[in-house]
């Protein structure tokens, strides 16, 4: 029958120790086949500080602890071990199907991606036509949801390739995570600016080109050599989180020219706004913080790390605002545009 690898602990190391698949009883010189449930209970490995695990290692794939990984993964010491590392491209991709620290991080954005694709074709098929969407609202919609997905496909890949042998391929797809970031703010700047101001041309147009603007901006701070170091961490914190918060601005302008808080829209609007907002600051304070781990190394290595709810959370605004975002778009189909000046 075939036999299967598995990482077992060896004193103070890790070695890899060879199995039958389970079935086959095990024998000795000295005496009959061992029982079936001693055979079974030795499909049972230790990861980190999470004991008997059911878990199959692939033969080519071995997890490390943080010591034993190479410098430029070491990005959080609190998670002690579950480290995929020096895998070619095609382990990469197999890794996918293990159980590692970054298995939820994949596999979270993995599946939200598919749920912003399936909400995409549901809504396209049945939403859009029901309220009389017009081309723009089919563009505008298409653009939010496109990046949403871009983004979690660009963390898909990092969390995925991070482990490769090669620190400059690792860092690439590094590049590329922070690249989907900022696609994905994009993606709730489009909708959420064309229907604030959908009765004002003038001042949509402004704020979607200084959008547009601030985040090809960031893509070419991301070429300068230093950007990705250790060293810039939290320059590039500061840079996103400029970039998040300047949606505050064109957030308080169209208060202002829709009535003030008097106004109907801006009453049933605005909490939408800080919705997303309240669930963004959140997601960046468990990202920057490293809480849990910080408090329990080594106790939430597989699940419940902070990056992991970074991850959920992150999902979690997107899913707010693209629901904001119909809300709002219904809304100005059921109720027509004031005459007011246009540059007011």
């Amino acid at each position: 029958m075939r036999s299967m690898y598995y990482k077992t602990p060896n004193g103070t190391n890790w070695t890899y120790t060879k199995l039958k698949a389970l079935g086959q009883a095990k024998t000795d010189s000295s005496g009959p086949a061992m029982p079936q449930k001693s055979a079974q209970t030795a499909h049972y490995i230790e990861l980190g500080s999470y004991q008997y695990w059911p878990v199959l290692v692939p033969r080519d794939i071995r997890l490390y602890t943080y010591e034993q990984i190479p410098a430029f993964l070491r990005e959080n010491p609190y998670i002690t071990d579950g480290y995929r590392a020096y895998l070619p491209s095609r382990l990469c991709i197999k890794s996918l199907f293990i159980l590692s620290n970054e298995t939820v991080n994949i596999w979270s954005h993995l599946l939200a991606f598919l749920l912003f694709f399936c909400l995409g074709v549901y809504n396209m098929a049945s939403v859009l036509p029901s309220i009389g969407a017009s081309r723009d609202d089919y563009v505008i919609y298409s653009i939010g949801l496109f990046c949403f997905q871009l983004c979690m496909l660009c963390s898909v890949g990092y969390h995925l390739f991070c482990c490769h042998r090669s620190e400059k391929t690792s860092r690439r797809w590094m590049a590329l995570d922070y690249a989907g970031v900022s696609i994905g703010i994009l993606g709730c700047y489009v909708p959420g600016v064309f229907y604030t101001f959908y009765c004002n041309n003038y001042w949509r147009q402004v704020y979607l080109v200084t959008v547009l603007a601030m985040i090809l901006a960031v893509f070419f701070a991301q070429i300068h050599p230093q950007y990705l170091s250790k060293q810039w961490k939290q320059l590039r914190s500061l840079i996103f989180c400029l970039v998040a918060g300047y949606g505050l601005i064109p957030t308080a302008h169209w208060i202002c020219i829709t009535g003030g808080f008097s106004s109907e829209l801006v009453q049933a609007f605005v909490p939408h706004v800080l919705g997303m907002y309240f669930i963004a600051a959140l997601a960046l304070i468990f990202y920057v913080s490293k809480v849990p781990e910080r408090y329990f190394p080594g106790q939430v290595n597989y699940l419940g790390s902070s990056h992991q709810v970074w991850h959920l959370l992150l999902v979690l605004m997107f899913y707010w605002w693209h629901q904001s975002s119909g809300f709002i778009m219904a809304y100005r189909h059921s109720q027509p545009c004031p005459d007011v000046p246009q540059h007011a």
